[in-house]
């Protein structure tokens, strides 16, 4: 590469914060809602959006730029297929973008001190801790909840594609959630029963999400504390996008908790990435690893590392089995060490 060509590159990266910027814009204005029925102009859009014509021509000629919309040299601008992801519905991403420009955006300020100083980036910038931030502030809280909703779901299709549930009998689902990986594993398993074990208020959502979709039967919910117990008498223990939201000292008391409940014949799955040797093999699974760094102080793991972090807490890491995901989310079949 010449040094223009360099130069070049190197600009667009810096000026990475005003893409996120311009979906994020697009996202809280709805604009893809606004264009799904054809080609308007900035006028047009304005008065049901709520925005200043003008500026809002010149956000649109951005986000033509980045491809999300394209203008047809006399004013109007109509909806790509990469722009239609931010429509509201089942795969939406308006959700992912509304948190990354709005919480996240202010948090990796942060970044900087949290990489000469230690501590994490997101309590530099809000001087609060990630979570008790959202349980403070509904709003935030709200946002990244459906950010997270639709990965959510397309995770767990994942999951119950890659792994083989028929020899699993009772479940309990650890840090389960609002029940959404559960949920398609009771639907892919039918011969399956299963505990979502919770925080009480999120075991009681996830209640009521299971009781909508007709699985809450084959479910009991019980809240608590994971560092502290979690249920006995299940044959199969399931950690899904947990430990990644803790570092290694954390990580290793959640797997000797789950470790003091399973049976010696019983498994322990892990849903989370398996980072790459190289970076640039998974961009994906590095760019999250950074939220983790950012958001929480956590981290992804290679696979020498999941070993390692169980074998500490009494566990035989078995196989890893790749859903085939872009970012490496994995399972990883452990068994109590003998």
């Amino acid at each position: 590469m010449d040094r223009s060509a360099a130069e070049l590159q190197l600009a667009r990266l810096m000026d990475g914060y005003l893409t996120t910027q311009l979906l994020f814009v697009a996202a809280e204005l709805g604009l893809a809602d606004a264009l799904a029925d054809g080609p308007r102009t900035a006028d047009d859009l304005a008065g049901q959006v709520g925005a200043n014509p003008g500026a809002l021509a010149r956000v649109l000629r951005g986000l033509a730029v980045e491809g999300v919309v394209t203008e047809d040299g006399e004013g109007g601008f109509a909806l790509t297929d990469l722009g239609a992801l931010l429509r509201e519905g089942p795969g939406s991403l308006r959700g992912p973008a509304v948190v990354r420009g709005g919480l996240y955006f202010r948090a990796v300020a942060g970044l900087l001190d949290a990489v000469r100083s230690g501590g994490t980036a997101f309590e530099h910038a809000y001087g609060a801790r990630f979570f008790d931030h959202l349980d403070r502030h509904p709003a935030d809280g709200s946002a990244f909840q459906d950010s997270m909703a639709g990965r959510a779901v397309r995770e767990a299709d994942h999951v119950v594609a890659a792994y083989d549930f028929a020899g699993v009998r009772r479940l309990v689902d650890v840090g389960g959630g609002r029940g959404i990986v559960l949920a398609a594993v009771l639907g892919a398993a039918p011969h399956v029963t299963a505990v979502l074990f919770d925080r009480p208020a999120v075991a009681e959502q996830a209640r009521e999400r299971l009781t909508a979709t007709g699985l809450a039967e084959r479910c009991r919910f019980e809240g608590g504390d994971f560092f502290t117990a979690v249920p006995s008498g299940a044959d199969t223990y399931l950690l899904s996008r947990v430990l990644h939201d803790w570092d290694d000292e954390h990580a290793v008391r959640i797997l000797t908790t789950c470790r003091r409940s399973v049976p010696d014949d019983g498994r322990l799955l892990v849903v989370d990435i398996v980072l790459p040797r190289f970076a640039r093999e998974q961009p994906a699974a590095i760019r999250m690893d950074l939220h983790m760094l950012m958001l929480l102080g956590a981290r992804e793991r290679t696979a020498a590392e999941f070993e390692l972090l169980l074998a500490r807490a009494g566990w035989h890491l078995r196989r890893v089995v790749a859903t085939g995901a872009a970012d490496g989310l994995s399972v990883l079949e452990a068994k109590p060490a003998r």
